[in-house]
Protein backbone atom coordinates (compact mmCIF):
# COMPACT_ATOMS: atom_id res chain seq x y z
CA UNK A 1 0.00 0.00 0.00
CA UNK A 2 3.17 2.30 0.59
CA UNK A 3 4.57 1.90 -2.54
CA UNK A 4 0.82 2.79 -4.65
CA UNK A 5 1.00 5.78 -2.58
CA UNK A 6 4.35 6.51 -3.13
CA UNK A 7 3.80 5.86 -6.95
CA UNK A 8 1.08 8.11 -7.19
CA UNK A 9 2.28 10.68 -5.38
CA UNK A 10 5.70 10.64 -7.95
CA UNK A 11 3.19 10.34 -11.03
CA UNK A 12 0.87 13.37 -9.72
CA UNK A 13 4.02 15.49 -9.25
CA UNK A 14 5.49 14.47 -12.33
CA UNK A 15 2.45 15.13 -14.54
CA UNK A 16 2.07 18.62 -12.54
CA UNK A 17 5.56 19.43 -12.95
CA UNK A 18 5.78 18.61 -16.85
CA UNK A 19 2.36 20.30 -18.13
CA UNK A 20 2.73 23.86 -19.10
CA UNK A 21 0.27 26.04 -19.31
CA UNK A 22 -0.94 28.87 -22.01
CA UNK A 23 0.51 31.50 -20.43
CA UNK A 24 3.95 29.72 -20.51
CA UNK A 25 3.64 28.51 -24.50
CA UNK A 26 6.97 30.83 -26.05
CA UNK A 27 6.90 32.02 -29.79
CA UNK A 28 8.66 28.53 -31.20
CA UNK A 29 5.27 26.59 -30.39
CA UNK A 30 3.02 28.94 -31.82
CA UNK A 31 4.76 28.42 -35.20
CA UNK A 32 4.86 32.56 -35.59
CA UNK A 33 5.14 34.28 -39.04
CA UNK A 34 6.69 37.13 -36.81
CA UNK A 35 6.81 41.02 -37.21
CA UNK A 36 9.91 42.80 -38.19
CA UNK A 37 9.96 46.29 -37.93
CA UNK A 38 12.28 47.12 -41.15
CA UNK A 39 11.66 44.77 -44.53
CA UNK A 40 13.84 41.90 -45.59
CA UNK A 41 16.86 41.21 -47.27
CA UNK A 42 15.79 38.44 -50.03
CA UNK A 43 19.90 37.41 -50.13
CA UNK A 44 19.30 33.63 -49.03
CA UNK A 45 20.08 34.22 -45.42
CA UNK A 46 18.05 33.37 -42.37
CA UNK A 47 19.48 36.32 -40.61
CA UNK A 48 17.14 39.03 -39.90
CA UNK A 49 14.06 36.60 -39.25
CA UNK A 50 12.80 37.23 -35.91
CA UNK A 51 11.48 33.50 -34.57
CA UNK A 52 12.90 30.22 -35.01
CA UNK A 53 12.09 27.93 -38.23
CA UNK A 54 9.27 25.38 -38.13
CA UNK A 55 10.10 22.29 -39.96
CA UNK A 56 8.20 20.97 -42.15
CA UNK A 57 9.12 17.72 -43.83
CA UNK A 58 12.98 17.95 -44.31
CA UNK A 59 12.93 21.79 -44.60
CA UNK A 60 13.33 24.49 -42.14
CA UNK A 61 10.83 27.12 -42.73
CA UNK A 62 11.32 30.95 -41.58
CA UNK A 63 8.61 33.29 -41.46
CA UNK A 64 8.11 37.29 -40.96
CA UNK A 65 6.69 40.27 -42.35
CA UNK A 66 6.72 43.92 -42.21
CA UNK A 67 3.28 44.91 -42.05
CA UNK A 68 3.25 45.25 -45.94
CA UNK A 69 5.15 42.20 -47.38
CA UNK A 70 5.83 38.14 -46.07
CA UNK A 71 8.87 36.51 -45.72
CA UNK A 72 9.73 33.44 -46.52
CA UNK A 73 13.18 31.14 -46.22
CA UNK A 74 13.30 27.55 -46.96
CA UNK A 75 16.17 25.32 -46.78
CA UNK A 76 16.50 21.82 -46.89
CA UNK A 77 17.92 18.41 -48.25
CA UNK A 78 16.46 18.82 -52.01
CA UNK A 79 17.63 18.57 -55.24
CA UNK A 80 14.42 19.33 -56.85
CA UNK A 81 11.76 21.48 -57.10
CA UNK A 82 10.53 23.23 -53.87
CA UNK A 83 7.25 24.60 -53.20
CA UNK A 84 5.51 26.67 -50.25
CA UNK A 85 1.65 27.86 -49.93
CA UNK A 86 -0.03 29.73 -47.99
CA UNK A 87 -4.06 28.85 -47.23
CA UNK A 88 -7.32 28.90 -44.58
CA UNK A 89 -6.16 27.18 -41.32
CA UNK A 90 -6.08 23.38 -41.94
CA UNK A 91 -6.39 23.89 -45.28
CA UNK A 92 -4.63 21.59 -48.14
CA UNK A 93 -3.92 22.45 -51.41
CA UNK A 94 -7.34 23.49 -52.74
CA UNK A 95 -7.46 27.29 -53.20
CA UNK A 96 -3.63 28.13 -51.99
CA UNK A 97 -1.28 30.15 -53.27
CA UNK A 98 1.90 28.65 -53.99
CA UNK A 99 5.11 29.98 -55.17
CA UNK A 100 7.25 26.99 -56.57
CA UNK A 101 11.03 27.13 -57.10
CA UNK A 102 13.15 25.32 -59.81
CA UNK A 103 15.88 25.30 -61.96
CA UNK A 104 15.09 26.14 -65.44
CA UNK A 105 18.23 24.82 -66.88
CA UNK A 106 21.04 26.31 -64.97
CA UNK A 107 18.94 29.36 -64.02
CA UNK A 108 16.46 29.69 -60.77
CA UNK A 109 13.15 30.36 -61.95
CA UNK A 110 9.73 30.52 -60.33
CA UNK A 111 5.79 29.58 -60.79
CA UNK A 112 2.98 31.09 -58.93
CA UNK A 113 0.51 28.76 -58.56
CA UNK A 114 -3.24 28.23 -57.91
CA UNK A 115 -4.02 24.66 -56.26
CA UNK A 116 -6.69 22.83 -57.18
CA UNK A 117 -7.89 19.72 -55.48
CA UNK A 118 -4.88 18.10 -55.11
CA UNK A 119 -3.41 19.80 -58.41
CA UNK A 120 -2.36 23.14 -59.01
CA UNK A 121 -2.23 25.64 -61.97
CA UNK A 122 -0.17 28.86 -62.89
CA UNK A 123 -1.83 31.87 -61.58
CA UNK A 124 -2.64 34.60 -64.24
CA UNK A 125 -1.00 36.76 -62.05
CA UNK A 126 1.82 36.82 -59.69
CA UNK A 127 2.42 39.46 -56.74
CA UNK A 128 5.78 37.98 -56.60
CA UNK A 129 8.35 40.62 -55.02
CA UNK A 130 11.82 39.45 -54.58
CA UNK A 131 13.41 35.61 -55.16
CA UNK A 132 16.17 33.61 -54.61
CA UNK A 133 16.90 30.28 -55.29
CA UNK A 134 20.13 27.89 -55.30
CA UNK A 135 21.30 24.22 -54.79
CA UNK A 136 24.59 23.72 -53.19
CA UNK A 137 25.93 20.19 -51.81
CA UNK A 138 22.47 18.72 -52.12
CA UNK A 139 20.59 21.74 -50.30
CA UNK A 140 18.14 23.50 -51.58
CA UNK A 141 17.35 27.50 -50.37
CA UNK A 142 14.41 29.97 -51.71
CA UNK A 143 13.58 32.47 -50.18
CA UNK A 144 10.99 35.38 -51.45
CA UNK A 145 9.19 38.07 -50.12
CA UNK A 146 5.23 38.42 -51.45
CA UNK A 147 2.15 41.08 -50.41
CA UNK A 148 0.42 40.58 -47.25
CA UNK A 149 -2.26 41.13 -49.99
CA UNK A 150 -3.24 38.77 -52.62
CA UNK A 151 -4.06 39.19 -56.05
CA UNK A 152 -8.14 39.78 -55.94
CA UNK A 153 -8.64 38.04 -59.74
CA UNK A 154 -7.36 34.57 -58.82
CA UNK A 155 -9.34 31.76 -57.02
CA UNK A 156 -7.16 31.67 -53.45
CA UNK A 157 -8.97 30.80 -50.81
CA UNK A 158 -7.63 33.71 -48.66
CA UNK A 159 -7.07 37.40 -49.93
CA UNK A 160 -4.52 38.06 -47.30
CA UNK A 161 -2.75 36.92 -44.07
CA UNK A 162 -3.93 39.35 -41.25
CA UNK A 163 -2.22 39.80 -38.21
CA UNK A 164 -3.61 38.03 -35.58
CA UNK A 165 -4.97 35.19 -37.97
CA UNK A 166 -4.14 31.66 -38.22
CA UNK A 167 -3.28 30.09 -41.35
CA UNK A 168 -1.83 27.09 -42.86
CA UNK A 169 1.92 26.80 -44.44
CA UNK A 170 1.92 23.93 -47.06
CA UNK A 171 5.72 22.63 -47.89
CA UNK A 172 6.20 20.27 -51.20
CA UNK A 173 8.99 19.15 -52.82
CA UNK A 174 10.69 16.59 -55.39
CA UNK A 175 13.86 14.51 -54.59
CA UNK A 176 15.94 15.41 -57.31
CA UNK A 177 12.95 16.69 -60.63
CA UNK A 178 13.15 20.61 -61.38
CA UNK A 179 10.14 19.42 -63.73
CA UNK A 180 7.34 21.28 -61.55
CA UNK A 181 4.49 18.53 -63.34
CA UNK A 182 6.36 15.67 -61.59
CA UNK A 183 4.59 15.00 -58.55
CA UNK A 184 6.18 15.75 -54.96
CA UNK A 185 8.19 13.47 -53.56
CA UNK A 186 6.88 14.61 -50.02
CA UNK A 187 4.49 16.93 -48.58
CA UNK A 188 3.48 18.60 -45.30
CA UNK A 189 1.90 21.46 -43.51
CA UNK A 190 1.27 23.34 -40.23
CA UNK A 191 -0.60 25.92 -38.75
CA UNK A 192 0.92 29.80 -38.01
CA UNK A 193 -0.09 32.53 -36.62
CA UNK A 194 0.75 35.94 -38.12
CA UNK A 195 2.01 38.02 -35.10
CA UNK A 196 0.13 41.15 -34.55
Amino acid sequence: MKYFLLFTLILSLTLFLGCETPEELNDEELNLMARTQEPLTVDGSPSGYPAAPVQIAVADIHLAHDSNYLYVHMEGEIQGWVAVGFNTSGGEMDGANMILGYLDGDDPAFRDDVGWGLNHSEANVTALEDFYLSYQEGTAVMEFSYPLSFPEEENYNIKELTPGMTYSLIVAYHDSSSDINQRHTDVGSIDFTVEP
